[in-house]
């Protein structure tokens, strides 16, 4: 029994729920070439994929990244951090020779600006903060798709065809 029983302005009940799931591998209308239930058919009406296939397909190709560290402590997180600001190499230490302007310039170009990277959040103090807060402050999860074999091919440098 489904909760979707409507009644109609002349007092019959309808119940949309028997009828959805009884047309349910009917082709849908359109130039999809799905069904109702959204499996791909052809033009026989066979099924060629089903929609939880395409799904699965679709959630394998995203990868995450890898797990972040979870602190127990804001001590801790405080300490991770620190180390990890110390291996980090600044963008003026990259930079080797300094940007000269071109000479006999006819156009005035501005200079170039430094971008640094961004202030770090203000820190909470020992005492304040708890598990919830370290936890929201290490947790850093970064998703990609994964390229096809066909995006792999078009990203590849040089000729292809003469």
């Amino acid at each position: 029994m489904t909760n979707k029983i409507y009644k109609t302005a002349q007092g019959k009940s309808i119940d949309l729920g028997t009828i959805m799931l009884q047309n349910e591998h009917v082709r849908a209308v359109g130039n999809m070439n799905v069904n109702a239930r959204g499996d791909i058919v052809d033009s026989n009406n066979k099924v060629i994929e089903t929609k939880n296939r395409r799904i699965q397909k679709q959630n394998s190709q995203q990868t995450v990244g890898a797990p972040a560290t979870i602190h127990t402590s804001t001590r801790a997180a405080k300490r991770a951090q620190a180390a990890q600001s110390a291996n980090s190499t600044s963008l003026s230490d990259t930079i080797d020779t300094p940007v000269t302007p071109v000479q006999n310039a006819v156009v005035n170009t501005p200079e170039p600006t430094i971008v640094t990277a961004p202030a770090p959040v203000e820190d909470i103090p020992a005492g304040g903060g708890g598990l919830a807060a370290a936890i929201a402050r290490s947790k850093i999860v970064k998703q990609e798709k994964e390229k096809t074999a066909r995006q792999l091919q078009q990203s590849t440098p040089g000729v292809r065809k003469i």
